[in-house]
């Protein structure tokens, strides 16, 4: 049985985006959607492009010293490729970017103040519901962040993105470095959050998890969409499992002549 997209309407759209760091490609004609009030995952190995493709879609890349050279990226009908960071934040997609990064020297009430910048009784009613969310924050409000846990630094990243109250939110790898029991208790909060109406495009490296928590998944491979498709298939399916689960050898998955081409379950797309 072939995929069909996820449906079209209202959230992320990208469509053949192209971006280069200086001479050298990352991503070559992605193109994804997230639905909006939908989960969708991104997954594949280490320098796939998987970040890469959050900085462009959260106008960060020219932070990384990377290009957009082609394609483009909208939300909800807003074209967001070639906004700076803050003008994409205004439109209601925030980034998470992978490794907790707070401030560290900064208490977590001033990190969280930092998130809602400008939002005014609108950060106000976002704080109220970003400490419901992670109670310990409450609890730590005077703390300098980067006394906390790794786990509690990672509730830290993600409540200042949602002071924003974001309608999109973009995390990369929010369960990296944690212990297992930590990593559960992020992965329930994502399905909170996206419970509340935001949408979520993931990172994830705990393929299971990503999975479980998604819709539907892209698969990246050498900044190309190598394989996509309802995640409940993909996880029923030899590839998936091969891979990136750990049954049987995903060497026996690639072709022999290296190449790469784009899958929807099962099946090489030209």
């Amino acid at each position: 049985m072939v995929a069909t997209a996820p449906p079209a309407g209202t959230g992320l759209a990208v469509s053949g985006l192209a971006v280069n760091y200086g001479a050298v490609p990352a991503l070559r004609g992605v193109s994804l959607r997230v639905p909006a009030g939908s989960v969708v995952a991104v997954l594949g190995a280490n320098g796939a492009g998987k970040s890469t493709l959050l900085r462009a879609i959260s106008g960060t890349l020219r932070f990384h010293r990377g290009a957009i050279g082609g394609g483009k990226v909208s939300w909800s009908g807003t074209r967001l490729s070639g906004l700076a960071a803050p003008a994409v934040v205004a439109r209601g997609v925030t980034q998470v970017p992978e490794g907790r990064r707070v401030f560290a020297r900064m208490t977590v009430e001033e990190n969280l103040r930092a998130g809602g910048l400008g939002g005014g009784r609108r950060s106000a009613a976002a704080r109220e519901e970003v400490l419901a969310l992670f109670p310990v924050l409450a609890e730590r409000a005077h703390q300098r962040a980067g006394l906390l846990s790794g786990g509690e630094q990672q509730m830290l990243a993600i409540g200042r993105a949602l002071m924003a109250r974001p309608s999109m939110l973009l995390l990369d790898e929010p369960t990296l470095g944690l212990a297992p029991l930590m990593a559960a208790r992020i992965a329930e909060t994502v399905k909170e959050i996206n419970a509340r109406g935001t949408s979520v495009l993931l990172i994830e490296q705990n393929v299971a998890m990503a999975l479980s928590l998604a819709s539907y998944a892209y698969v990246l491979e050498v900044g190309e969409v190598a394989l996509e498709g309802p995640t409940a298939e993909l996880a029923a399916g030899d590839e998936v499992r091969r891979r990136y689960l750990g049954v049987g050898d995903p060497a026996a998955e690639r072709p022999l002549d290296g190449s790469a081409g784009r899958r929807t379950l099962g099946r090489w797309r030209a």
